[in-house]
């Protein structure tokens, strides 16, 4: 669960300062709900709230369990470090076990061996993948995407998704994308985000009917970086 507790939050972005969000108090029970609104290009500071990524101006937000970093998020993966030691970082953050969690990522990537080598000198598609793939180490209680899942047809694809499937029974999802057919296919329910405020919706069809998804300009900006979502960015170390 997702508990915000007389939320107003008013951050900077694109060059002004947002009425983000307004005395916001909502429960956000466990369950798969798609992130819609009629500005999309929020939905990156709404993630940001309700991940705990950046304390609102005013009120709080608690969570029933972990709760993931904006999975998806375009960034991160680069730099002189390698793999083995990105895994570590994330280990150490989650106390979780750093062998384990690099036989998982091994097991799930298209190319393991590139695991010891700078993250600078790999191919997008090995930043997407190890992105996802760490992504499934620790065991969340609330996951958050943000962007959209992995699509292409391959085998990283379909065992990301039977995982992430198995992960997801009796936990939370939060699902910000503009690809509809995944909206469709994984969540049950509407958060919808709308004048500064947010409420749950239980028709999704009709909620995606009213907030058609579709790209924001961060989005649209980062096409170069989005096979199938990016990478982790703000992990909130």
């Amino acid at each position: 669960m997702i508990h915000l507790n007389r939320v107003t939050d008013e951050p900077f972005t694109f060059g002004s300062r947002q009425q983000l969000l307004t005395d916001v108090t909502l429960d956000i029970p466990v369950g798969r709900y798609a992130l819609l609104s009629p500005t999309p290009e929020l939905h990156r500071q709404v993630v940001d709230v309700l991940c705990g990524l950046r304390p609102p101006r005013q009120g709080f937000v608690r969570h029933g369990g972990s709760i993931s970093w904006a999975i998806g998020r375009q960034g991160f993966v680069r730099g002189k470090a390698n793999g083995l030691s990105m895994i570590q970082l994330v280990c150490e953050r989650y106390e979780i076990d750093a062998d384990a969690a690099a036989e998982l990522v091994a097991d799930l990537i298209s190319e393991p061996q590139s695991l010891t080598q700078p993250m600078e000198h790999w191919p997008l598609y090995v930043r997407q993948e190890f992105s996802f793939a760490l992504a499934l180490a620790p065991a969340f209680d609330i996951y958050v995407i943000e962007g959209s899942m992995p699509f292409e047809p391959c085998r990283f694809t379909r065992l990301w998704l039977a995982l992430f499937e198995e992960r997801l029974v009796g936990r939370t999802l939060v699902f910000s994308s503009y690809r509809q057919n995944q909206l469709a296919d994984y969540c049950y329910r509407g958060l919808i985000y709308e004048r500064s405020a947010l409420r749950i919706e239980e028709d999704l069809d009709r909620c995606i009917s009213q907030f058609p998804p579709r790209r924001s300009r961060a989005e649209s900006g980062g096409a170069g970086e989005e096979a199938f979502g990016g990478g982790l960015d703000d992990v909130g170390f």
